[in-house]
């Protein structure tokens, strides 16, 4: 699966910590259906991993999945 790590609005106004770039994300129990909930695993290439509760969510304006883990968001292309 493809994605691009999408930015949050929110991280423009508080200080970032750029030491932890994201290396990789893998989505556990993942079904493109508007509302779900899985789980995301990210790994950063300091080694470090967490695992995050994601909404997965179609946004039918731009016409694209998003999955939303608060603390990461990807965008599947």
């Amino acid at each position: 699966m493809d994605y691009e790590i999408m930015t949050k609005s929110w991280s423009k106004r508080r200080v970032q910590d750029k030491t932890e770039k994201i290396k990789s994300v893998f989505l556990a129990d993942f079904l493109k259906q508007h509302d779900h909930f899985c789980y995301m695993h990210v790994e950063y290439e300091n080694g470090n991993s967490e695992k995050l509760i994601a909404r997965v969510i179609f946004n039918e304006i731009k016409q694209h999945w998003i999955v939303d883990g608060m603390k990461v968001a990807i965008r599947l292309i």
